[in-house]
């Protein structure tokens, strides 16, 4: 009876100590799962606050610009399974206190950077080897190394939207606009021998995608959108001197057709105001006056007919701005010399990933009026009247889009496009008013395309769609 007993008691003690030994287990893998899962997410969070401003090219291709051209090489960057920064018994596997062995070799094709330049490689904004996640340790024995994320870019290839503006289907050339992003979170968890190796991670990946619209990548000079066209002081132009140049495949001035008609409409009210002399100020693909209407340019592609959206336009210069804005400021400004905060600086002789090109988004909520030898350069919003006087100069995007007023005089000048629409409250909702114009003394605009490029950059890629992938979904 006594070994009976004895016998029991250590089967007892044995299943005690096994289901001790499992909860442990239990517990630990879901507490490792849940800071895997975290990193994951914050990898990519901090992918999608870094995104402004970067070419997906550069982002594609890695912070050296080169990439393998063997059609091997290729094929492979062209499959699901490359949009992962590691295979899955990889990840289970790496050292996530040093990863360099396991990231030595890799190639830093996707790797979050500021793009090569003539100067050398661009700076790994995500480095290849990850970003670690601490905690403060036990005792007084500073932080440790909980989970570690580790992020990749990549094209989508093989979808129609891609092909058609990328017929190659080249894996390292973004043609529609779109990049996915995948972030894949790693933490350590208690180590599991298996059949083909060990298990010492838990691991999460979550991906998304991001595009690039192409709204505002605006096609002529200056572009007005509007019931109608009116001046804004006693004359819509002033003088002989100013001058609107589109260069030969661009009007000198742009109008979208608001409402019906309106297009055509407002091309009359803006050539009736133009006496003969002032005719051949106005420059551009066709002759002088160089002002025509643009409005199928708009209604024929997605992202411009986004132009002749309300709604959306409303949403975007008076939410989506404000919050990836550089600077905003709520009321009537005057600027004279210089703002508050820089309105960004950009050499347009120097490659957009050149160390020192800073371009700014800057949103005014009011009028503003800026002079003297005030400059900037990125987009620079207005909700209200823009007037713009003495040697003030800007590189890029200039939208006034709310009253739609802007009056341009002095010596200033923009290289870029100017967009001014007027959006007006119509019972609770959003309807088109008048847009007004004024141009005087030396005002110079001029387009170009390298500068709305590099404005429409500043823009944020919106994000399409968000998931998390699993060993058992991952092609």
């Amino acid at each position: 009876m006594a070994l009976v007993a004895l016998s029991l008691i250590s089967l007892i003690g044995l299943f005690l100590s096994l289901a001790a030994t499992s909860g442990i287990r239990v517990s630990d893998n879901y507490e490792s799962h849940i800071r895997a899962r975290s990193a994951s997410l914050a990898g990519l969070n901090h992918a999608r606050a870094l995104l402004k401003g970067l070419d997906h090219n550069d982002l594609l291709q890695g912070p050296d610009g080169t990439h393998d051209t063997a059609p091997s090489a290729m094929a492979l960057a062209r499959s699901c399974s490359f949009r992962s920064p590691f295979g899955w018994p990889a990840a289970r596997m790496l050292n996530i206190l040093n990863p360099a062995d396991a990231v030595a070799g890799m190639s830093d094709d996707g790797v979050v950077n500021s793009g090569r330049h003539p100067g050398g490689q661009g700076m790994e904004l995500i480095p290849l080897a990850g970003v670690a996640q601490t905690a403060n340790g036990p005792g007084a024995s500073g932080s440790i190394v909980i989970s570690r994320y580790f992020v990749k870019v990549t094209d989508n290839n093989g979808e129609a939207a891609e092909l058609a503006q990328d017929p190659a289907d080249d894996p390292y050339l973004d043609g529609d606009g779109q990049i996915i992003v995948r972030s894949m979170g790693v933490a350590r968890t208690l180590r599991e021998d298996t059949e083909t190796g060990y298990r010492r991670n838990s691991t999460a990946l979550f991906e998304a995608r991001f595009r690039q619209f192409s709204t505002f990548d605006l096609e002529a000079a200056l572009v007005l959108q509007g019931s109608s066209v009116e001046a804004s002081s006693t004359s819509m132009f002033l003088g002989n001197q100013f001058l609107v140049q589109g260069g030969v495949a661009n009007p000198g001035i742009g109008a979208i057709d608001a409402t019906p008609g309106s297009g055509a409409a407002a091309v009359l009210q803006i050539v009736a105001r133009l006496s003969p002399a002032q005719r051949i100020n106005i420059q551009g693909s066709s002759p002088a006056p160089s002002v025509r209407d643009i409005t199928p340019t708009p209604a024929g592609t997605p992202d411009k007919r986004l132009l002749l959206d309300l709604p959306y336009l409303r949403r975007f210069f008076a939410q989506s701005v404000p919050q990836f804005a550089d600077a905003t400021y709520n009321e009537t400004q005057q600027w004279i010399d210089s703002a508050p905060q820089s309105l960004g600086n950009y050499d347009p002789n120097l490659p957009a990933t050149s160390p020192g090109q800073d371009p700014r988004v800057t949103c005014v909520k009011g009028d503003l009026t800026a002079g003297g030898n005030l400059a900037g350069a990125g987009i620079l919003v207005i909700t209200g009247k823009l007037t713009v006087t003495g040697g003030f100069r800007y590189y890029g995007l200039v939208l006034v889009a709310g009253t739609g007023e802007f009056a341009c005089g002095g010596q200033s000048g923009i290289t870029g496009a100017v967009y001014a629409a007027s959006l007006t409250d119509a019972g609770g909702g959003t309807g088109w008013g008048a847009a007004k114009l004024t141009l005087e003394q030396n005002c110079r605009i001029t387009y170009s395309r390298e500068a709305v490029r590099m404005a429409v950059n500043q823009i944020p890629p919106a994000q399409l769609s968000f998931r998390e992938i699993t060993s058992i979904i991952d092609p």
